[in-house]
């Protein structure tokens, strides 16, 4: 008998299969599959933190480095039928369940007839017709940048103040909670920097929700126009538990710290008539303002000279008003101003809240579209006269106006 040779063994027929290709057993792993688990778990991780898929930013936000790894990760995956397998028990977020749906093969002709597919529904269907799209996303009309605050120097004096307020307990951080704390004169705190809102214009609705331009100033020297619900979503990431914080007013204060202190002046008048003396030490707070229209509309026009808005700026009227005919605060037309008060040592948002409520009977009541055809509705136009809000600002300042109200019948002030 001749002995058979390795190549004569392997070239005969195997009846008894021991020669077939061995497949590795359900609990072993290739070094390879290791890999890809461990990457899967790894964006398994992020989105756990984070709450969102590697890669899905906010509008104009950079994606990190390390981020966008995960990202073209996820992305390699979902093009790989063999990861998809063996992934698919190991994807606690549905990462991978449209891939493998749309990957599924049918096992029959029925099974390929009974399935919900568009292009089977009808014999009219068109291959080529598109349907539905899906809906874009709104996009902001601009991206704010952060730029060097020119008129920084009568922003510091309230950082400065705040801050002695918190280390005295006169204030206090808190997390913040609700978007609607958002308001012109708060103060925040974002990823340690202290944000003081300057302004609030421009409301309008954005995908069904309220929203508005701010002015923010930050205590570095810089300023930006950020949305309010640009920056409510970035306070609500910031901090260990995953929320910015807001600084609460000294309400336990008065209105005024110290004596009553006001400069004012009427259009035309010498700057330097002041009601008291201003020392040095007084903290300078910004400008009550009262502004006359200039619309060209004539429901408007026909009120002139018993229609004025009053309102507060930290920074200077002239600046504030630079872009009235485009801001339905100031009804999208040019305005001029009347009068206009700079204050001291007051705490400016319990002052405009109480001005506006002292007139709120004769609030003026009219919609505005703004730029992008947006319904608004401006708050801080009313109908008075320019002498009864001269002495509604007086009585302010002396802190009369609390045992006064606003008569809307005879249009004067009158003792409660």
């Amino acid at each position: 008998m001749v002995k058979k040779t390795l190549n004569d063994i392997l070239a005969e027929d195997d009846d008894s299969g021991l020669l077939l290709n061995l497949k590795p057993s359900p609990g072993s792993a290739s070094s390879e599959d290791l890999r890809i688990r461990q990457k899967f778990e790894e964006i398994n991780l992020f989105i756990d933190r984070n709450a969102r898929v590697p890669g899905e930013v906010e509008e104009g936000k950079k994606v990190p480095p390390s981020e966008k790894m995960l990202q073209y990760a996820l992305s390699g995956i979902r093009g790989n039928d063999e990861a998809v397998a063996i992934l698919v028990h190991y994807d606690r977020h549905n990462l991978l369940a449209q891939v493998q749906a749309a990957t599924s093969t049918p096992k029959s002709l029925k099974e390929i007839v009974d399935s919900d597919d568009e292009l089977l529904s009808t014999k009219a269907d068109d291959i080529f017709k598109f349907k539905n799209a899906p809906v874009s996303n709104a996009r902001p009309d601009r991206v704010s940048q952060r730029r060097v605050c020119k008129d920084f120097s009568a922003f510091k004096p309230l950082f400065d103040a705040c801050a002695v307020d918190l280390k005295s307990g006169a204030r206090k951080t808190l997390e913040f909670k609700n978007e609607q704390e958002i308001e012109a004169g708060g103060f925040f705190i974002l990823n340690g920097t202290m944000i003081y809102v300057a302004e609030v214009k421009d409301r309008h609705l954005r995908n069904g929700k309220q929203n508005a331009r701010l002015r923010l100033i930050f205590d570095n020297g810089t300023e930006g126009d950020n949305l309010l619900r640009s920056l409510s979503a970035e306070l609500y990431k910031d901090g260990p538990a995953g929320r910015g914080r807001r600084v609460t007013a000294a309400d336990d204060g008065p209105l005024f710290t110290g004596k009553s202190d006001v400069e004012y002046r009427q259009s035309g008048r010498d700057r330097e008539e002041k009601d008291v003396e201003i020392a040095e030490e007084d903290i300078e707070t910004g400008e009550i303002y009262v502004l006359r229209s200039l619309s060209a509309n004539p429901s408007i026009r026909e009120l002139d000279g018993h229609l004025f808005k009053i309102g507060f700026t930290a920074g200077s009227v002239e600046e504030r008003i630079v872009a009235a005919k485009d801001d339905p605060t100031f009804l999208m037309a040019p305005v001029k101003p009347v009068k206009s008060y700079r204050v001291y040592n007051i705490n400016t948002v319990k002052m405009e809240n109480l001005l506006h409520h002292f007139f709120g009977s004769a609030c003026l009541d009219i919609e505005i579209l703004d730029r992008f055809n947006k319904p608004c509705r401006p708050r801080e136009w009313f109908l008075v006269s320019i002498e009864v809000v001269d002495s509604a600002i007086k009585m302010l300042i002396d802190g009369s106006i609390v045992r006064h109200r606003y008569d809307r019948e005879s249009g004067q002030i009158v003792a409660l």
